[in-house]
């Protein structure tokens, strides 16, 4: 790999005023620094514009109507100039050798993406739990290999991004946007690495409400998935899974994760308690996304 590559950095962002400044201070601190930083406001209303704005020539800052983030980021890679595209969220702050790291996984040509390890930045129960199942790490297969990445905290070849069409922007929430660009990759023949040390610090969703939506939008997208790659479609009937997650049976009959003794029972049942959550939303979300895909046909 050349030694000295350049790498633009694309961060997408709607209504993250709140987070942004410190996410842009965060990757401008890079040990390796970033050919160039691009990030594209996707239609905020809070101010999130005026906040880019102050940060003057040390980013890009490309703006567009509000289509989601598979099309934001699609914006920021048509942009960009390097020759590799490092992609984190609007509430991340990369560690200072994320680039650094996770450029070291381009081991031969046909690794076309680096997906790193995503930490919470608070502790409370819901971060811990994210933490615990590595909710946002790189997908493994079965095989041990990479199979998705995240793109949270992930880097690609931006010639393999082309060559795969870029994210699908029928994909307007967050969730599963990520897994049909990788599978496109994938599918050319192209390998994905992880790289442990190259490490962001999230904003894990802070109550039970917003996690809750989260969940229901990986539901949402994993039923477009499925519309748009055959392979991905659910088998078996998820009105049964969600009255199975309402009952509990699901977490019964399914893989379980062993909490104890890592955790203190108290912190063990809670962790339970998030499965149960995260399954019923899951269903939820699916379903959703269902009945929507039915009405318009």
């Amino acid at each position: 790999m050349n030694t000295n590559p350049k790498v633009s950095v694309v961060v997408p962002v709607y209504n993250g005023g709140r987070t942004i400044s410190e996410t842009v201070k965060h990757v401008l601190r890079q040990s390796l620094r970033p050919h160039e930083v691009i990030v594209v406001d996707d239609g905020s209303t809070d101010g999130t514009l005026a906040v880019l704005r102050g940060f003057g020539e040390k980013i890009i800052v490309l703006t567009q109507p509000n289509g989601g983030p598979a099309s934001a980021r699609n914006t920021g890679i048509r942009g960009a100039t390097g020759e590799f595209v490092a992609m984190t969220d609007s509430d991340c702050l990369p560690e200072p050798d994320w680039l650094r790291n996770i450029l070291k996984g381009f081991s031969s040509d046909r690794v076309a993406g680096v997906g790193g390890t995503i930490k919470g930045v608070d502790k409370n129960l819901i971060s811990q739990y994210v933490d615990t199942i590595h909710l946002l790490d790189p997908v493994r297969g079965a095989e041990g290999e990479v199979r998705d990445l995240v793109t949270a905290n992930a880097c690609f070849r931006r010639d393999a991004l082309l060559e795969a069409g870029l994210f699908d922007e029928r994909f307007r929430k967050p969730g599963c946007e990520d897994t049909e660009l990788s599978w496109k990759l994938r599918n050319l023949g192209y390998q994905f690495k992880a790289a442990a040390d190259a490490v962001v610090m999230h904003y894990h969703k802070q109550t039970l409400k917003i996690f809750w939506k989260t969940i229901c939008n990986y539901g949402e997208g994993t039923h477009l998935l499925g519309e748009i790659r055959p392979e991905y479609k659910w088998k078996g009937d998820i009105r049964k899974g969600l009255v199975a997650s309402l009952l509990g049976a699901r977490l019964l009959t399914g893989p379980r994760r062993n909490y104890r003794p890592a955790h203190s029972y108290p912190r063990a049942v809670a962790f339970v308690a998030m499965d149960y959550l995260m399954s019923v939303a899951f269903s939820w979300g699916y379903l959703k996304a269902e009945r929507k895909s039915r009405n318009h046909t």
